[in-house]
């Protein structure tokens, strides 16, 4: 009697077990409060938790080196990030993998940054010049207006003078008064400013935009496949109606979506040289 009641409990012990739900810890990247952040994020995270029987947790940081600190140490598995910062964990830790990037307004997962000046300014690489950025974790900030400026014009942007205008809209607008020279922004933001004068004069190459990435060390292949494969398959008439994150869809991503892009975070200044 006493050998079936322990061997009853032991299987209801290994069932309340096998049902007890997976942990995900989710850290996005700290674009907004965290109130707000959540409230974007909790239509998709909701609707993972119903489908795959788990459960997602939030863990706002307001530093992005925290977030990439949480996932190489294993305390986080999910994380939301922009090329920028991605990029630079995957040259530390290559136990990260992208799976969906989320689909803009515009109906684009990718875009290019650019430079831009205003049609008739003059660039002399010989002397001096000012370059309006946007901010320091932006990927259109100081990494790619760096590698723009030493690819189309051998210009070494440490070198000049730069400073942080804080929005692509006002990176762009400083190089239209003539206060900079040139001006580091996203293509479909640089467009809209065409018809004031503005002429961009180099491009990158395609890059995903905001992305969802998975740690493979703490989260197994087959509970990856299932998230990227769930996402991918929410129906249009279910995320249309969501008020945040993931309201105009998702394409699958890859690793190689990055192409060959490299950096070093300590490199990147976090303010301007202009008043030096």
């Amino acid at each position: 009697m006493i050998k079936k009641l322990c061997l009853f409990f032991l299987l209801i012990f290994s069932f309340c077990f096998a049902q007890e739900k997976r942990t995900i810890i989710f850290s996005p990247l700290p674009t907004k409060s965290s109130f707000q952040v959540m409230k974007d994020f909790l239509p998709l995270t909701s609707y993972l938790e119903k489908k795959l029987n788990i459960k997602i947790k939030f863990e706002y940081k307001t530093n992005y080196k925290d977030i990439l600190s949480g996932v190489k140490s294993g305390s986080i598995d999910m994380a939301y990030l922009g090329p920028l910062p991605y990029i630079s964990l995957r040259q530390e830790y290559t136990d990260v993998k992208p799976i969906i990037t989320f689909v803009e307004k515009n109906g684009k997962h990718n875009y290019r940054c650019v430079l831009a000046k205003f049609k008739s300014d003059k660039i002399d690489r010989y002397k001096k010049i000012k370059v309006a950025l946007t901010q320091p974790l932006s990927t259109c900030g100081f990494f790619m207006s760096s590698v723009l400026l030493k690819k189309d014009f051998d210009i070494d942007l440490s070198k000049n003078l730069y400073d942080y205008r804080m929005s692509h809209d006002n990176a762009l607008l400083s190089a239209l008064s003539g206060e900079y020279i040139i001006a580091g922004a996203k293509d479909s933001i640089a467009k809209r400013h065409n018809s004031l004068g503005l002429e961009i004069i180099s491009s990158s190459q395609l890059l995903p935009g905001f992305t969802l990435v998975l740690n493979t060390k703490t989260i197994n292949s087959d509970l990856i496949n299932s998230i990227q494969n769930t996402i991918l398959e929410i129906p249009s008439n279910v995320y249309k109606k969501w008020n945040g994150k993931g309201s105009f869809g998702f394409v699958k991503a890859s690793h190689n979506d990055y192409g060959d892009l490299s950096v070093n975070m300590n490199d990147i200044p976090k303010i301007g040289n202009i008043n030096e």
